[in-house]
């Protein structure tokens, strides 16, 4: 599994979180939005989340990832379609129909516990 990429995300990540996060919370999660045009691996991107908070104060939060799909448009009937793969067959019988998507990664949401143990976003 090629986990390279997805850990410098995740790092990044991480680095983005530590500086908006307030000092002293317990980070509770994270969630981002991915584009189509990543190629992030979902699996291998919390993997690496994992791996990148351990030890830390962000230690078992929770990485939600919100995956783009891809847009599919058919040169033929004009269809127009999304799918979370980028080469699939128009239902008209065109095998080519164009891939497009979103390079995106966004960091969306931190949540953090409240000073009296409450969670806040």
């Amino acid at each position: 599994m090629p986990v390279v990429h997805e850990f410098s995300i995740a790092e990044a990540i991480a680095s983005q979180v530590l500086a908006y996060a307030p000092v002293g919370r317990r980070l509770r999660g994270v969630e981002i939005r991915v584009g189509a045009l990543r190629g992030l691996d979902s699996e291998a991107l919390q993997m690496a989340w994992e791996a990148v908070t351990f030890g830390t104060p962000m230690a078992g939060s929770a990485l939600e990832v919100d995956q783009r799909p891809w847009s599919i448009t058919c040169s033929d009937c004009g269809r127009e379609w999304t799918s979370q793969v980028p080469f699939v067959s128009c239902t008209c019988g065109n095998h080519a129909p164009s891939p497009s998507g979103g390079d995106e990664l966004d960091l969306l949401a931190v949540t953090v516990d409240e000073e009296d143990g409450e969670e806040a976003t």
